[in-house]
């Protein structure tokens, strides 16, 4: 039994001696990214490129059928003119016709026809009246004719018209919804494109910063290069870094001397904040490297210090926010006693206050995004003392 709790114990420190595994980024991974984005705004500049000119072509269409809708607009216009004097001229046509045929009406009176037939003087006569009826006849027949067919023209001419207009209007309507549609996607990647730009920036830098730490391609970033120093076990330093500073058997402290803390880790509230006064000086929680300072990776606009901690090979980052100044620049090494800032009330704040917030394996703008340093955050009492 006493040999099987030896076994146990014995995997158990196997276990703990194990180094921890730590979620890791390459240089290599890097100079991809800056790759990846700069292949993603060019594509978003040549999609904007192809939309811009598609929309130069569709406005073109569209001043060409506007020019064609004034064409037909003033062609209805002239046909209103013609369909008025034809209208008179139908009007007049019309007085015509009615008083030739009360003529014919009575000439047809089968005695006044036989008196007007038969009062011939000679046979050349006769048959001269006569043609001179069926004339009569024949031409009230073609001007009802005439009458006929001009009605129809105009009728026929005002449908064409005005088909062609409507079928100009619907064609420049839907040009105008393709070209809108064209350019409301044009402006939606232009809003992307500030965001890729920086994300394009942003690992550049990334790079040009560890090539200068002296990181290779291959080299894992603050694992076999930039590897940040590593905290004092067993409280050490006590002495260095003045009275009244608690330190943990871990090597950790508390990043300001005295104060009190006003709101505890939990729910919403993603750290711990320590309230003293306006100006009180902040330091580190434990030895690290700040790698990032300044106020430009969220919205809120609280200057702030980010630095990564070396724990047994193990990456842990730390973040002190609403800071008032600065004491520290990036890539700078710090201990338990170098003062990084100054308690501030900058970005979304009520009042002068320390936000600590602390992480594991992922560190927000050092090897992972936002959303896996959300999902990494941690209590920051598991490693700084109460």
């Amino acid at each position: 039994m006493r040999n099987w709790k030896l076994l146990i114990i014995t995997i158990c420190l196997s276990f703990l001696l194990i180094p921890q595994k730590t979620s890791a980024i390459t240089l290599k991974e890097y100079e991809n990214l800056v790759d990846k984005y700069t292949k993603e705004l060019k594509e978003k500049e040549d999609k904007m490129a192809k939309n811009d000119a598609e929309v130069a072509e569709i406005k073109a269409k569209i001043a060409k059928i506007e020019k064609q809708i004034k064409e037909a607009e003033n062609e209805i216009a002239n046909l209103k003119e013609e369909i008025e004097k034809s209208n008179k001229e139908i009007e007049k046509k019309e007085k015509e016709s009615k008083k030739l045929i009360k003529y014919f009406q009575v000439i047809s009176n089968e005695n006044t026809y036989l008196e007007y037939i038969f009062d011939a003087n000679s046979i050349t006569d006769m048959i001269y009246r006569i043609s001179v009826i069926e004339q009569l006849t024949d031409y009230n027949k073609k001007i009802m004719d005439d009458l006929e067919k001009l009605i129809e023209e105009n009728k026929r001419k005002t449908e064409d018209l005005n088909k062609k207009n409507k079928e100009l209007t619907n064609l420049k309507s839907s040009l105008n919804s393709e070209k809108e549609r064209i350019e409301k996607e044009t402006r939606s990647i232009e809003g992307t494109v500030p965001s890729t730009k920086g994300q394009i920036e942003f690992y550049k830098k990334q790079v040009s910063y560890y090539k200068g730490r002296g990181c290779k391609s291959n080299d894992v970033i603050g694992v076999t290069c930039d590897i940040p120093p590593k905290p004092p076990t067993g409280g050490g330093g006590n002495s260095d870094v003045g009275s009244g500073v608690i330190i943990g058997e871990n090597g950790f402290r508390r990043p300001i001397i005295g104060g009190r803390i006003s709101w505890n880790y939990g729910g919403i509230h993603k750290g711990v904040d320590f309230v003293k006064g306006c100006g009180t000086p902040i330091y580190p929680v434990a030895p690290g490297r700040v790698y990032y300072k300044g106020n430009t990776l969220d919205n809120y606009g609280a200057f702030m210090i980010l630095i990564v901690h070396n724990v047994n090979g193990k990456l842990v980052f730390s973040q002190y926010a609403h800071l008032q100044g600065y004491n520290v620049n990036i890539g700078q090494d710090v201990d338990l006693g170098t003062v990084i800032g100054y308690m501030g009330s900058t970005g979304y704040s009520s009042g002068c206050h320390l936000h600590l917030e602390m992480s594991e394996n992922y560190g927000w703008a050092y090897n992972g995004t936002y959303n896996q340093y959300t999902r990494s955050i941690i209590n920051p009492f598991k490693y700084v003392p109460r």
